[in-house]
């Protein structure tokens, strides 16, 4: 995860094609509520997840996000609904980003059974939470646990390479690799598995795998095209192409057009945007 963020830091001046930026800021800044908060429709209240992977991309962008709002959001969570260890996380991260104090719920969600449980789930963001606030991560009970599983998708396989690079546990790089490759498809995309159906959220997992396994796709040029294909014309993108957009969608799509970026593939042309907030 860490070395994902880098690529994605370093190479987002290096798009430069079809992408259009700045439809994607419009999109967001349509789905930011006036209370803060974001969500993918602008009817809707905003959630922790939307803020969150709003927040993610214009971060990315280099596009400031009003922090005021945002505090108000957060300031008035209901903590009966979270309990999901992403969502923690995520909560985890909105804060430390905007330098809010950490609540004494959000503390306390941390000391929670879930973290225990020794799923790929919940180690993937009990570190996630570790690495926010400059924690050693703990030791694993066991690592057989998180070696591959051939029946396993690409969602869990991203988890779990990111867990054993993180503590330096050997495993074998090029069959993960190899299967990881297999999973892309004729239209450039990437299924939960091989010759399985293309989908935006497996094509950002299979290039963070292979970005942080110092790999890429066979086919580069394709798997561009087809996260280009997936933007809709309000500027956001959808899991597939022709189809509804997400704000969760569209962090997949630029994360991965950025580690695109990051692996030498062509750049990517994005129109110039005026910075400031929004």
């Amino acid at each position: 995860m860490n070395k994902g963020s880098h690529v994605l830091k370093k190479e987002i001046g290096k798009l430069s094609h079809l992408l259009k930026l700045s439809k994607v800021i419009q999109y967001l800044k349509d789905r930011e509520k006036k209370e803060g908060g974001f969500s993918f429709a602008p009817e809707l209240y905003p959630d922790v997840e939307d803020t969150y992977y709003a927040v993610r991309i214009l971060q990315f962008l280099d596009v400031d996000v009003d922090r005021n709002n945002t505090g108000h959001y957060l300031k008035n969570i209901d903590w009966k609904q979270v309990g999901f260890p992403r969502v923690v996380y995520m909560l985890f991260y909105l804060h430390r980003s905007f330098e809010i104090e950490l609540p004494h719920q959000l503390i306390d969600l941390t000391s929670k059974d879930w973290l225990e449980s020794g799923t790929p789930d919940a180690q993937y963001f009990s570190d996630a939470i570790r690495k926010l606030l400059n924690q050693p991560l703990r030791t694993l009970h066991s690592s057989s646990s998180f070696q591959f599983q051939t029946h396993e998708n690409l969602q869990t396989l991203r988890k779990k390479v990111s867990i054993l690079l993180d503590r330096d546990i050997n495993f074998d790089k090029q069959q993960i690799i190899r299967w990881v490759r297999s999973c892309q498809n004729g239209d450039g995309g990437f299924g939960f598995y091989p010759v399985t159906t293309s989908f935006m959220e497996n094509t950002y997992c299979a290039l963070e795998i292979l970005s942080e396994l110092g790999s890429s796709p066979v086919q580069m040029e394709l798997c561009r095209r087809y996260i280009l294909s997936c933007q809709t014309r309000d500027g956001g993108f959808g899991r597939a192409p022709i189809s509804f957009p997400f704000i969760e969608s569209t962090f997949h799509a630029v994360s991965g057009l950025l580690l695109l970026e990051g692996m030498g593939g062509e750049k990517v042309i994005i129109e110039s945007v005026p910075r400031g907030k929004f």
